[in-house]
């Protein structure tokens, strides 16, 4: 259910929440210049909120937030508590996460709010259902920061591959599976042998191997297209990596 929605002009303003069951909060719009967020009076943190970032509160936690800055729109949505494994409804909340995938189906939950025929409650039980296997799947099957499961990781991937041609941080990447960047690193080197900086510089250059191997795109369009500064220095890793240089390789392939 989505409880609340603001699309009006903020600056300044404090707010509390708390409810009975688990509950969702999503920022669908405006880059805000001040937020700060405290859980149960406590831990008070100043974060920078951007459009999908969210936080998810169990029931009995009350959070409070000062924003200041911009016209915005936010829902909070709750789901019932006997919807969710007992390990996650007790557990801790999580805080200023962000996850495209998240934003995407309370987006579609907050698009179909006023309509209540048939078709639509259904589908909206049916992605309300959706949102929370995947909640549970990689943001809260970690009992601590100290674990990832390979899910999480395989969900990572998928998101880097997604954008490669986006910067991309280890602060961020660690954001979205709800952990520390040194926690990433280690667990990212654990399981491929490499830093996060080589394990997405490694994606980086299978997509520019298939780009090379399997369009017409030039070379400097494929380097950028792969997420790479510029020709020159996609040339270079990947030589190390493949042991030719991409205008070579293409020649073997044209011949």
């Amino acid at each position: 259910m989505i409880r609340q929605i603001t699309e009006n002009p903020i600056d300044g303003i404090t707010w509390n929440a708390g409810y009975s069951d688990p509950y969702l909060v999503i920022n669908f719009r405006a880059q805000l210049q001040t937020f700060e967020m405290e859980v149960d009076g406590r831990n008070s943190n100043r974060y920078l909120i951007v459009p999908g970032n969210f936080s998810f509160v169990q029931p009995g936690f009350k959070i409070g937030g000062f924003y200041r800055g911009t016209q915005m729109c936010y829902a909070c949505i709750t789901f019932p508590s006997e919807r969710l494994n007992p390990r996650f409804a007790d557990g801790e909340p999580k805080i200023g996460l962000s996850d495209p995938v998240i934003r995407t189906l309370a987006e579609a939950l907050y698009l179909q709010r006023h309509r209540n025929d048939p078709d639509a409650i259904l589908y909206r039980e049916s992605v309300t259902e959706t949102l929370i296997q995947h909640l549970q799947l990689i943001h809260l099957q970690s009992d601590s920061l100290g674990d990832i499961k390979p899910s999480s990781l395989d969900y990572l991937e998928s998101y880097i591959r997604e954008h490669l041609d986006c910067k991309l941080t280890v602060s961020q990447l660690a954001t979205i599976v709800g952990t520390t960047p040194q926690t990433l690193q280690h667990f990212v080197n654990k399981r491929f042998g490499q830093s996060v900086y080589e394990w997405v510089t490694t994606l980086r250059l299978e997509r520019s191997l298939d780009l090379l191997s399997h369009s017409q795109m030039g070379l400097a369009a494929i380097a950028v297209e792969s997420g790479f500064a510029n020709q020159s220095h996609w040339t270079r890793l990947f030589r190390r990596k493949f042991g030719i240089t991409p205008g070579k390789l293409r020649k073997q392939k044209q011949k």
